[in-house]
C-alpha cells in the first residue's frame, strides 16, 4: 500500500485519556481556575437549569447555616457542589444507551464519606462524576467554575432535552438510547449502520456468485473459489499451524540477525508478509510524479498509548493473550511476555505520536542506502532489499526516524531471543485467522476483554471482510454494476464542482490572506480532481493469479499467499515508472471519503454514496447537513494544517507568504485551543492539537454550507444542523472511546458536533441561542479560517 494511506484525510473515524474532573469544556480555557464560591456557583446552576426543573430559586440551591446567613462568599467543595447540581436540576436521569455506556463507574472511588454515598448517590448512579485522580472523589477540595461548568455540561448530555445547550444529544437522543450494538462491533453510528448494510450488500453478490459455475480464469470464478476456501473452516482446522511450521522452524534455527532476514527472506517470497523490515515504493512527497523507495521497520503491536499508560489489568490481559499464542504454536526456548512487552515498550517511546504521523514535516525524511546501512551496523540490509525485489536508489524515504534508530538499536545478536518470538507473533497476527479458526477466537477473545465488547462477526461476515481485502477491484466493480448508477455518480459529481466553486469565492474574499497567497490557493481548487464512486478503469494484478478451489488443492493460505506474491511483484514493476494519478487508493465499497494531498484529490467511494448519507429523496437542505458536508471537509483538506503543505500538483511545497502562513499558524491555534478539553464522555476530553486538522475541515465545510444555504429561497437551515449532525453519531464503549481519543485526529461525537455548530452565527439565529445556553460560545472565542 503506497504510504500516502497514512496521510489519507477521512470523514470517518475509524492511548487512553485522563479521566479527570479537571478537564475544560471547550471554549472555557480562559475561565479562571480559582475556588468558586458559593454564590457563584449558585448563580450558575440558577442559569443553567432553569429549562430543567422551572421554577428553581436560589434559596433552593444553598441553604443557610445554623447563624441563618447564606454565607456566598465562602468557598464550596466539590462534595457540596454536587449537592448543590442536585438541588438545581432536580431529580436526574437514569444514563441508557450510550449514556449508560459511557458513564463513569463511580464504585472505583476509595475517598467518598459515608454521608456522601447517600447524598450524592443519584449523582454518582448518574456517571457524571469523573474524580481528580485514579479512583480518588476528593470531596473536600474546592470546586472550580471550571469544574462546575463540566458538571453541568453533562448533566445536559444526560438528559438530552434541550438544542440550545447540547444540540448533538438532544438531536440524536432516540437513537443514542435505543441503539443495539451488532456483536463484533466497536463502534455503532450512522456511518457504521451503513457499513453493516454494505456487507449485506455484498453478501447478496457472493450469494449470486457461489449459485452457478464459472469459467476458469474469470473474476467470477476468482471470487467464488476464493470464497469457499476461507469458508473451508474445517480444512483449516485439519490444517492447524502446519502451514506457517517452515516458517516457524526457519526462524527457530537462526543463530544470528542475518539468519532471521534470511528466514524472513523465505516467509516474503512465499507470502509477500515481513517480520523485520521491508522495503517498498510510495509516490515522492517532493515529486509527486514519481515513486520513492520506502523503508520501514516492525512496529510495536499495540497501540503507543498502551505502552505510555499505567493500567495493570489491560497489560495482564495482553500478556496473557501473548502466552497464549506462544502455546498453541507450541513455542520452545521463546521470550517470555514480559520481554516481549518490554521490546515494544522502548519502540513505542520513541516512535511518532499519532497527530505527527500527519505532519509532513515529520515524516519527509530522507537517507541514503549508506546511512541506513550505518544505522543498523552488521545487518545485511541488502538481504531485506533482495526479497522485496526492489533496487537499490539514491535516497530512501523513511517516516518515523526514531522509531526506525529504535529499532536498529534492537535488531542485534544480544535480542535474538526476544526477535524470534516477535517474529513468530508477527506470523500468527498476519496469517493465523488464514489457517486454523482457533487463532481467530483466541483474537476475539482478547478484543472483547479488552474493550469490553460482546460477541464476534460471523464467519460469513468475516469472509466478505477477507474477500474486500484481497479482491477489491473484482468486488468493486460489480457492486458499482449492482448498486451505484451513473446518474449517482453525475449528481454528486456535480455537487462537489458547485461546491468547490463557493469555496473559490470565499477564499477570494478571505480578509487574512494576501492576493499572492490567494492565488496559489485558488490553484488547488482550479485544479482539485473529483473522483466519485469507482474508477474508470478495472484492472488488476489479480489477473494474474491462479485461484483453486479446495478440491482442485487450493486453500485460504494459498490463495491468499499467492495474491500477495502478485502484489508484491506488481509494486516492483513500478518502480522508474511515473505514478498513475489515476488509480484508485479508496475501495468502491467503502464507507468513507478522502482527501490524498498526493494527488490533490477528493475521493467519495460508491458505497459511501446511499441513504441515509446521500439520498436524492430527501431535502436539498438534508443532503447538504450529510454529503455535502462531507463533500465540503475534504475539500478543506486541502487547506489543513497539514494540507496546506502541498501544492496543487501533491508536492512539499511552501507556497504560502510568510505572514499569511503566521496568520494562519495563529488561527489554527485558536482551533485548537478551542476543541481542547471538550468532553466525548464524563472524563474522557478531546485533544485540540490532535484533531486540528478535522476541525479545521470541518469549520472550512460548515462555512462554506452556510454561504450555500444563504444563497437560497427561505433556506431550512434547522434541517441542515439537524442533519449534520446525525452524520457525526458515534456509539462505542468507555474502553473503547478512551482509546480513540489519543489514537483517532477526529473529533468524537458531540465533541465534534458542538463545537463546530457553537461556532456558527446561523446556528444561533435559527435556535434563538443566547449566553444563558450550554451551546453559546462568546463571539470573541469563535474561529473562522476557510
Amino acid at each position: 500500500m503506497f504510504l500516502s494511506l497514512c496521510i489519507l484525510l477521512s470523514a470517518v473515524p475509524v492511548g487512553f485519556a485522563a479521566q479527570l474532573d479537571a478537564a475544560v469544556q471547550g471554549g472555557q480555557g480562559n475561565e479562571e481556575t480559582a475556588a468558586a464560591t458559593r454564590g457563584e456557583v449558585a448563580e450558575l446552576l440558577l442559569i443553567a437549569a432553569d429549562d430543567y426543573n422551572s421554577g428553581v430559586t436560589k434559596s433552593d440551591i444553598i441553604k443557610g447555616y445554623g447563624d441563618g446567613l447564606l454565607h456566598e462568599n465562602q468557598t464550596v467543595t466539590r462534595a457540596e457542589a454536587l449537592v448543590m447540581l442536585q438541588r438545581a436540576f432536580g431529580a436526574l436521569p437514569v444514563p441508557k444507551g450510550q449514556n449508560a455506556k459511557l458513564a463513569f463507574p463511580a464504585d472505583t472511588f476509595t475517598d467518598v464519606p459515608d454521608w456522601a454515598k447517600t447524598e450524592l448517590g443519584p449523582v454518582f448512579k448518574a456517571g457524571i462524576v469523573a474524580g481528580t485522580a485514579a479512583g480518588t472523589f476528593s470531596p473536600d477540595e474546592a470546586v472550580t467554575m471550571k469544574q462546575m461548568r463540566l458538571f453541568i455540561h453533562r448533566v445536559f448530555a444526560l438528559f438530552g432535552a434541550n438544542e440550545k445547550d447540547d444540540f448533538y444529544s438532544t438531536v440524536a437522543r432516540e437513537y443514542l438510547d435505543s441503539y443495539e450494538m451488532k456483536p463484533g462491533r466497536s463502534m455503532g453510528g450512522v456511518a457504521y449502520d451503513v457499513r453493516d448494510d454494505v456487507i449485506g450488500q455484498i453478501d447478496e453478490i457472493i450469494k449470486e456468485l457461489i449459485a452457478k459455475p464459472h469459467a476458469a480464469g474469470t473474476p467470477e470464478q476468482k471470487m467464488a473459489d476464493y470464497y469457499e476456501t476461507i469458508m473451508d473452516t474445517e480444512g483449516r482446522n485439519q490444517a492447524g499451524y502446519a502451514p506457517i511450521q517452515p516458517f516457524l522452524d526457519a526462524i527457530d534455527k537462526a543463530r544470528n540477525v542475518n539468519d532471521l532476514l534470511r528466514a524472513q527472506s523465505a516467509v516474503m517470497e512465499q507470502t509477500g508478509c515481513y517480520q523485520f523490515m521491508s522495503f517498498s515504493l510510495t509516490p515522492d512527497y517532493n515529486d509527486s510524479s514519481k515513486y520513492s523507495l520506502y523503508f520501514t521497520t516492525a512496529q510495536p503491536e499495540m497501540e503507543q498509548a498502551f505502552y505510555m499508560g499505567t493500567d495493570e489489568h489491560r497489560k495482564q490481559l495482553y500478556l496473557d493473550y501473548v502466552r497464549k499464542r506462544l502455546s498453541m504454536i507450541d513455542a520452545q526456548d521463546a521470550a517470555s511476555a514480559e520481554e516481549v512487552y518490554e521490546f515494544d515498550k522502548r519502540l513505542a517511546e520513541k516512535m511518532l505520536s499519532p497527530e505527527d504521523h500527519y505532519d509532513i514535516d515529520k515524516i519527509n525524511n530522507r537517507y541514503s542506502f549508506d546511512q541506513l546501512e550505518a544505522m543498523f551496523p552488521g545487518v545485511d540490509i541488502e538481504e531485506a532489499l533482495r526479497c522485496s525485489g526492489l533496487k537499490k536508489e539514491g535516497r530512501i524515504l523513511i517516516d518515523d526516524s526514531a522509531l526506525t534508530q529504535e529499532y536498529a538499536n534492537l535488531f542485534t545478536n544480544d535480542h535474538l531471543k526476544v526477535l524470534k518470538t516477535k517474529a513468530k507473533l508477527e506470523i500468527i497476527k498476519k496469517m493465523g485467522g488464514l489457517i486454523s479458526k482457533n487463532f481467530t477466537d483466541v483474537k476475539e477473545q482478547f478484543e472483547n476483554n479488552y474493550w469490553e465488547l460482546e460477541g464476534g462477526l460471523t464467519d460469513e461476515e468475516l469472509a466478505v471482510q477477507a474477500l474486500q481485502n484481497k479482491m477489491s477491484t473484482y468486488l468493486g466493480k460489480a457492486y458499482a454494476e449492482k448498486y451505484f448508477s451513473a446518474e449517482q455518480k453525475e449528481d454528486v459529481t456535480n455537487m462537489a464542482k458547485d461546491i468547490i466553486e463557493v469555496y473559490k469565492k470565499r477564499v477570494s474574499a478571505l480578509s487574512w490572506m494576501s492576493d499572492a497567497t490567494k492565488r496559489e490557493a485558488l490553484k488547488k481548487l482550479e485544479t482539485m480532481v473529483i473522483k466519485v464512486g469507482y474508477p474508470d478503469r478495472w484492472d488488476t494484478y489479480v489477473d494474474n493469479v491462479q485461484i483453486k478451489s479446495t478440491k482442485d488443492g487450493g486453500s485460504y493460505f494459498s490463495n491468499w499467499a499467492a495474491i500477495n506474491r502478485a502484489l508484491q511483484e506488481y509494486t516492483a514493476s513500478l518502480q522508474g515508472k511515473p505514478v498513475d494519478k489515476t488509480e484508485w487508493i479508496a475501495k468502491v465499497y467503502e464507507v468513507n471519503a478522502f482527501y490524498n494531498p498526493q494527488s490533490n484529490e477528493i475521493i467519495f467511494p460508491a458505497a459511501y454514496l446511499q441513504p441515509p448519507i446521500y439520498d436524492p429523496q430527501k431535502s436539498y437542505e438534508y443532503n447538504l447537513g450529510s454529503i455535502g458536508y462531507t463533500i465540503g471537509h475534504e475539500i478543506t483538506h486541502a487547506f489543513d494544517s497539514n494540507g496546506a503543505k502541498f501544492d496543487e500538483n501533491g508536492n512539499v511545497s511552501n507556497w504560502w507568504a510568510a505572514e499569511d502562513y503566521a496568520a494562519f499558524q495563529k488561527l489554527c491555534d485558536k482551533m485548537a485551543a478551542l476543541y481542547d478539553g471538550y468532553e466525548f464522555a464524563p472524563g474522557i476530553a478531546i485533544d485540540g492539537a490532535r484533531t486540528l486538522s478535522e476541525n479545521v475541515a470541518d469549520q472550512g465545510s460548515v462555512a462554506c454550507m452556510m454561504e450555500i444555504l444563504s444563497g437560497l429561497k427561505n433556506p431550512n437551515y434547522k434541517e441542515f444542523f439537524n442533519s449534520l449532525s446525525l452524520s457525526d453519531i458515534l456509539i462505542t464503549s468507555r474502553e473503547f472511546a478512551q482509546y480513540l481519543t489519543q489514537n483517532d485526529v477526529h473529533a468524537l461525537g458531540k465533541s465534534r458536533t458542538n463545537p463546530i455548530l457553537s461556532n456558527c452565527k446561523e446556528f444561533y439565529e435559527t435556535f434563538g441561542i443566547d449566553e444563558r445556553d450550554g451551546m453559546y460560545l462568546a463571539p470573541e472565542d469563535r474561529v473562522a479560517i476557510w
